[in-house]
């Protein structure tokens, strides 16, 4: 029942885009962890490619635009299909080391920003022998600050 008197608020509504707000959720947005903006180099190497097997075993240098618990969004001059599987190895500027990783490409469109080259989501996979343990825990403690 809606009452049109004008000290009456939908609750449902406002509910609905105080959590949108809190969750930095858009409509239509997919994301599921809070998002670190990143210019941190990366390599991938594509391990599975049914659409293109050529680039299969190829290593390619990249820049992350942002990083989360769950995925990694970067740059590459090279265009690589929706469904690639990738190994990673992220190397973040503010702690020693890198990560190795393993995804799989969810999207991929032209990097307009730069003129030139792609722009691609990566969704992470666990693996007994990546860091995806130590990734998750580095998001943890970052997000924590």
């Amino acid at each position: 029942m809606t009452d049109s008197s004008p000290n009456v608020i939908e609750m449902d509504p406002a509910k609905q885009r105080l959590q949108a707000a809190r969750t930095g959720l858009r409509r239509g947005d997919k994301r599921h962890h809070a998002r670190m903006d990143s210019d941190d180099r990366l390599f991938v190497q594509i391990v599975l490619c049914a659409s293109n097997p050529e680039l299969v075993g190829t290593t390619i240098s990249c820049h992350a635009v942002n990083l989360s618990m769950g995925g990694i969004q970067f740059r590459t001059d090279v265009e690589i299909p929706v469904g690639t599987l990738l190994d990673l190895w992220v190397d973040i500027r503010s702690r020693p080391g890198k990560f190795f990783l393993a995804g799989e490409v969810r999207w991929v469109r032209p990097d307009l920003e730069h003129d030139s080259g792609w722009i691609l989501g990566v969704q992470l996979k666990p693996g007994a022998a990546t860091d995806i343990v130590e990734w998750r825990e580095f998001h943890v403690q970052a997000n924590v600050r």
